[in-house]
């Protein structure tokens, strides 16, 4: 082997190493969770406020008669508090958990701030959009019945509901839990440890 033909395939095998190198760097990156559609996420909703919100929503559905659990999903959609009333339906805990992630994963996305919303500007692309995207994952639900939770105009949670027998009361009761937290809702940055 000359040595012209040696440092000839050095280089060879360098470039397909740094090839190699460069597609498990894409691969490894691809497969990463990320939420582009959501910006950094520099607040969250304290544990103390979640409970707060949850306990309104079942109180203001139980005073209309129904029986409903609440999930709170922060973020990166991830449940934060879930809380299953009295005698609300056995669907209902999975069900709120999958209206809340709705909301928190595709309403800052689409300018929604409610499952609500969120149906009826999807449903104006194509009205048999909403089965079809549900069709293909398995946590959204696209029914009324989650309120977003911002902070400084940043969504850092969402509410879901579910157990009343029109997912529009859903709705409704997660915006009264929304309500009875707004105005602590200015600083929820997290606290250094």
């Amino acid at each position: 082997m000359t040595a012209q033909y040696a440092i000839a395939k050095g280089r060879g095998l360098d470039r397909t190493l740094a090839r190699l190198a460069a597609l498990a760097t894409s691969c490894i990156t691809l497969s990463m969770p990320v939420n582009a559609a959501t910006p950094l996420v520099t607040s969250v909703l304290p544990l103390s406020l979640a409970i707060d919100a949850a306990t309104e929503t079942v109180h203001v559905c139980e005073a209309k008669g129904f029986r409903v659990a609440v999930a709170i999903v922060d973020a990166d959609g991830v449940i934060k508090l879930q809380l299953r009333g009295d005698g609300s339906p056995i669907h209902s805990q999975g069900f709120s958990f999958r209206k809340a992630y709705t909301v928190m994963s595709m309403g800052p996305m689409m300018g929604a701030d409610t499952n609500g919303a969120l149906i009826k500007l999807i449903s104006g692309f194509s009205p048999t959009l909403p089965a079809v995207a549900t069709s293909g994952t398995p946590n959204l639900l696209f029914l009324p019945g989650a309120v977003l939770v911002k902070a400084n105009g940043q969504a850092i949670a969402a509410i879901g509901v579910s157990g009343a027998p029109k997912s529009v009361d859903d709705e409704v009761c997660a915006q009264a839990g929304l309500d009875k937290i707004r105005s602590r809702l200015t600083d929820t940055s997290p606290s250094p440890n």
